[in-house]
């Protein structure tokens, strides 16, 4: 009898010590980050908000209809070294192709991996009719959405 409780109290113990605290990712830790784009005046060099009517990613299922403001948070590819986005403006279409290298950070087992980015100095505009005169790379690390790195001149 005395065996048998020792066997249960040794059983016990192996779970009690075999646990291990709840590993949660806390919400506000790290996100991978997204590219922050400006829209400024190509004449004057001023911030500018524009009234975008779609913002399409191509290969992305990310769709904005009717956008309004001077700046804009886009989640960019983590397994492509290229994201393509299609802007339409007063129904003219030019499309951005943001060239990026991709750094993957793990953070810890329950939150994993974030991806950040360097933006590449050949990111281009394919223009339709041409409503962007000019891309202009502000800030070519992407590892928070604070500072804007990429602006757009209209």
């Amino acid at each position: 009898m005395i065996k048998r409780y020792h066997n249960i109290l040794f059983l016990l113990v192996i779970i009690i010590l075999g646990c291990e605290k709840d590993d949660i990712c806390i919400e506000g830790s790290e996100n991978t980050s997204r590219i922050t784009i400006g829209f400024i005046d190509f004449e004057n060099k001023s911030s500018k908000g524009i009234n975008l009517n779609t913002i399409r990613g191509i290969g992305i299922d990310s769709i904005i209809e009717d956008f309004n403001g001077d700046k804009l948070k886009l989640p960019l590819m983590v397994n492509s070294n290229k994201t393509k986005y299609v802007f339409e403006y007063n129904e003219t279409l030019d499309t951005l192709i943001l060239h990026h290298q991709t750094i993957h950070k793990y953070l810890n087992r329950s939150c994993g991996y974030i991806s950040n980015f360097i933006v590449k100095s050949d990111t281009e505009i394919s223009k339709n009719h041409g409503w962007i005169k000019e891309v202009s790379i502000e800030n070519d690390s992407i590892f928070n959405e604070e500072k804007t790195n990429i602006l757009i001149h209209y």
